[in-house]
């Protein structure tokens, strides 16, 4: 009876320690500001200067698209305000340390999800396209 006790509090006591484990938690800005781009802005920019991600002037759509390295075409629902209205997002990497690219989109995607509430799913589709062939000549 004593073993069965014991194993059963040892397994209890593992069970809460895996449990208990944290989960990775996704990367993220330092620091991030979003806000709605001048309504006589011109021009777009993506950058990286020195421990900071800037992206000015982009609408929603394209956000997602740079952060899911998507064309912003491939992407499909959301209100009609998402490629209209546009926004200066203004980022300071961990540490202002600089960041891969592709760490920087994560962290994109999860600034996105945790700002705007972006929840998506992903979905094959049909599409046209355009196969480009050099023909031979004799």
């Amino acid at each position: 009876m004593t073993q069965l006790i014991r194993t059963a509090t040892f397994a209890i006591l593992l069970a809460n320690g895996i449990l208990a484990q944290p989960t990775a938690t996704p990367p993220a800005f330092e620091v991030a500001s979003i806000k709605p781009a001048a309504p006589d802005a011109r021009g777009m920019t993506f950058g990286f200067p020195g421990g900071e991600f800037r992206a000015r002037n982009h609408t929603l759509k394209e956000c997602i698209g740079f952060a899911y390295n998507l064309t912003p075409g491939l992407i499909s629902g959301g209100p009609s305000w998402i490629a209209s209205d546009r926004y200066d997002i203004e980022a300071k990497m961990p540490g202002g340390t600089k960041v891969t690219r592709d760490q920087t989109m994560l962290m994109v995607q999860t600034l996105l999800a945790d700002r705007f509430k972006l929840k998506f799913h992903r979905e094959q589709k049909e599409m046209s396209v355009y196969n480009l062939v050099v023909e031979r000549t004799a």
